[in-house]
């Protein structure tokens, strides 16, 4: 509350609402009142998991952008958005379970309604990862022609070993290799396929967790 000290002709001493009246060398001065600052404001139980979230979303797709990139491509183009942003906005919704925790299971490194191998298996060998799967596409020449994508991250380490444009669907089987320096390193796998105009590509699958 404020206090009138000449009347209602002179100055006011206190508060009026976002200003404060006040005496200084002799005269009558008022100001504005600082904003708050939102600088030591608590944020609310449901901004901290949303903010968590984004955080573990980012640091795991940080050292695959490439690949993310790549898959996240055509969506990114029908939405006018950045790859990267298509792919957060994705996974933000789909990649974590009812406790908030990113589930590798769920999330997708690549999307699109390019249709998938009904049958994948994944294993380890010598060199790195085989991927084999069975064509049930028949004598389709555009299909036939779809290039698998591998993406084997080791989360570990953060690093990545990738296909971009591997084996035609119809060949079955492909081969990533992966550095030695990772031998007995674990590898989540996922694996989808692209056209050969690149026009469409497959929502990725995840094949679980192998041990290199």
């Amino acid at each position: 509350m404020a206090v009138l000290n000449d009347g209602i002709n002179g100055g006011f001493r206190g508060k009026v609402g976002t200003v404060v009246g006040y005496p200084q060398n002799g005269k009558w001065v008022i100001r504005a009142l600082p904003k708050p600052s939102t600088k030591n404001k608590k944020s609310s139980v449901k901004q901290n998991k949303c903010r968590k979230k984004f955080r573990d979303l980012q640091e795991f797709m940080s050292p695959v952008q490439e690949f993310i990139r790549t898959g996240f491509n055509l969506e990114a183009r029908s939405r006018n958005l950045s790859a990267h942003n298509a792919a957060k906005s994705y996974n933000m919704q789909h990649a974590f379970n009812a406790d908030d925790q990113l589930d590798y299971s769920r999330i997708a490194v690549t999307y699109g309604k390019l249709e998938m191998p009904e049958e994948i298996s994944v294993k380890d060998n010598e060199q790195g990862i085989e991927v084999q799967w069975v064509n049930l596409l028949g004598d389709s020449l555009i299909r036939n022609r779809d290039q698998v994508m591998i993406l084997a991250y080791c989360l570990e380490r953060r690093k990545a070993a990738v296909l971009y444009s591997g084996a035609k669907r119809k060949a079955g089987l492909e081969q990533l290799e992966i550095a030695t320096a990772l031998k007995g390193k674990k590898f989540h796998i996922w694996v989808a396929f692209i056209a050969d105009n690149r026009e469409s590509v497959s929502t990725s699958k995840y094949m679980g967790e192998i041990l290199y």
